[in-house]
């Protein structure tokens, strides 16, 4: 399964974005706006897609998504493969494994032995 992270590009300081992480992760406020002011390294979402809640995550990171382009903030999504280790990952060099928002967005009408499923609507 390919697993994902989801940041800000840059430090953000708003509450209604706040607001959105803690309802739709569950988060605590005081942490997701210590998460956001870090920017790319402030990591508010982690997760594996094509597990058995592939339809539920595909919805929750599509209503992202949306969101964060509504608000025009950019987004670092990072991606390892089923195979690799976030430990892998350098947090100084994260290039090789940073995807753009569109990609997410094919990754999630995929599944995983490569054939294609009807996109899922939020």
């Amino acid at each position: 399964m390919a697993q994902i992270t989801i940041s800000c590009s840059i430090p953000v300081d708003d509450e209604a974005v706040t607001e959105f992480l803690h309802k739709y992760l569950g988060r605590s406020r005081i942490g997701t706006a210590k998460l956001l002011r870090m920017g790319e390294k402030g990591c508010f979402y982690t997760g594996s897609l094509y597990t058995d809640e592939h339809a539920k995550v595909s919805r929750l990171i599509r209503r992202m998504l949306a969101f964060f382009e509504s608000k025009d903030i950019p987004l670092t999504i990072l991606k390892i493969g089923p195979q690799d280790s976030w430990y892998a990952v350098d947090p100084e060099r994260r290039d090789p494994w940073k995807i753009a928002p569109q990609a997410l967005l094919a990754l999630l009408d995929a599944v995983p032995d490569g054939g294609a499923q009807a996109a899922l609507s939020t």
